[in-house]
């Protein structure tokens, strides 16, 4: 009888354990973990949480990602394209200072996605560049906003960010491409090369610098993005905003692979950067506004049962 009541009350203790908070269960040995908070699928033995919005993952225990994506809100075009949103990410290819695999605490941890910043009017000296996409937070890792396209005769250039603004069209001065902490730099626009009628560069990716206006009528095309494969499927993120062209007659920049939206020229609206790959926003022209930037994303993996 004393032997049934010990094995009793050992199973019990199995399940519970009393805290200031009460009884709580307690997961034997090797038993799976279920998260709760956001899209969750499957790929491969492993189970895929995403965010495309601000929210929380609640977790009953810690748990060791696999691979986990981390991007920053693309920024705005003016003349010149937007940068990228930040890339960073955790695996076999890491970035930000992170190694293959990423610790995730057990609990409740707040999820921030970064959007898109938007566009500006992009005539000359009193023009503003694009706004900086937001940074998106998880955890311990902050992946910065991509920087706002330079507006037109600026010689300030693109602003700085996750990957860096395109710089301008201009008349008189070089117009440089703002510098990314998390990508590549915007391009540059040189007033030797990039005359009537006004080509303006493309914003860093980040996976590659922003294209510089290349000719009087070539404006240049947004950095392309890396491919990455955490869902499953391969996708290409951040890619820069293509420049715009300040008057009729040059060929606007295309969007840098991973979202980057294209650039128009005149009176148009820059083409937005896809939403949840942080891609910038194409340039404009005369009188036209830059396209915003996309909006970032989350992706966490574990091995199924992890998480």
């Amino acid at each position: 009888m004393m032997k049934k009541l010990a094995s009793l009350f050992v199973a019990l203790f199995s399940l519970v354990w009393l805290t200031g908070a009460g009884w709580l269960p307690l997961a034997k040995s090797g038993a799976s973990i279920t998260c709760t908070g956001g899209t969750r699928t499957t790929s491969g033995g492993n189970t895929i949480i995403t965010f495309t919005a601000n929210g929380s993952l609640i977790c009953p225990s810690g748990f060791i990602a696999n691979s986990l994506l981390a991007i920053a809100g693309g920024g705005g075009g003016s003349s010149g394209g937007g940068g990228a949103g930040g890339y960073c990410a955790a695996g076999s290819s890491a970035t930000c200072g992170l190694g293959t695999t990423f610790a995730v605490g057990g609990g409740t941890t707040v999820v921030t996605v970064g959007g898109g910043g938007p566009g500006s009017i992009a005539p000359g000296t009193s023009g503003t560049n694009g706004t900086n996409g937001s940074d998106t937070i998880f955890s311990t890792i902050t992946a910065t906003g991509g920087g706002g396209g330079s507006f037109t005769n600026n010689t300030g250039g693109g602003s700085n960010g996750g990957s860096g603004g395109g710089g301008g069209s201009l008349s008189g001065a070089t117009n440089p491409g703002g510098t990314g902490s998390q990508g590549n730099a915007g391009g540059s626009s040189d007033v030797s090369i990039c005359q009537s009628p006004f080509p303006a560069s493309g914003g860093g990716g980040s996976g590659a610098i922003g294209i510089a206006c290349s000719s009087s009528t070539q404006a240049g095309n947004g950095g392309a993005g890396v491919n990455n494969s955490i869902t499953g499927s391969a996708v290409t993120y951040a890619g820069g905003g293509g420049g715009g062209v300040f008057n009729a007659g040059g060929t606007p920049g295309i969007g840098g692979t991973g979202g980057g939206g294209t650039g128009v020229s005149s009176s148009s609206t820059g083409i937005a950067g896809t939403a949840n790959t942080g891609g910038g926003g194409g340039g404009s022209g005369s009188g036209g506004t830059g396209g915003a930037g996309g909006s970032g994303i989350v992706i966490i993996s574990c091995a199924t049962g992890n998480c």
